[in-house]
């Protein structure tokens, strides 16, 4: 039996698509290699940043508990519990700023580990 030229050239392409993809193999490797890689980085990344934060928060609350004994800040709570209570009744925008301060500054009690 006879190849027609259509067969020929076929094969031809076939052979010559096989060895592209041999010949690329090592590379499409590497890259998948490096993407792994990559997507490994940014989350050691992301656990750094966690840890600095962290470790700001506890040097800010050693820090803060240096100036302030617990009493005193504790006191310092009070007070300004009282302030955001009087800008509520008040309707005062400035209630939700204090409020942050006050959820900021719970943190810092001696007693409590920060986060």
């Amino acid at each position: 039996m006879a190849m027609h030229w259509d067969d020929e050239l076929e094969k031809r392409i076939l052979r010559e698509m096989e060895r592209r993809r041999q010949e690329e193999k090592p590379l499409h490797d590497r890259i998948n290699q490096l993407e792994a890689a990559l997507c490994d980085a940014q989350l050691k990344i992301r656990h750094l940043w966690e840890e600095k934060r962290e470790c700001l928060e506890r040097a800010q609350a050693v820090a803060l508990g240096g100036v302030f004994p617990g009493s005193e800040l504790r006191a310092l709570k009070k007070t300004l519990e009282e302030a955001w209570l009087e800008l509520v009744l008040v309707a005062s925008p400035q209630a939700e700023a204090l409020s942050q301060i006050i959820r900021l500054l719970e943190r810092y009690f001696p007693d409590q580990n920060p986060r």
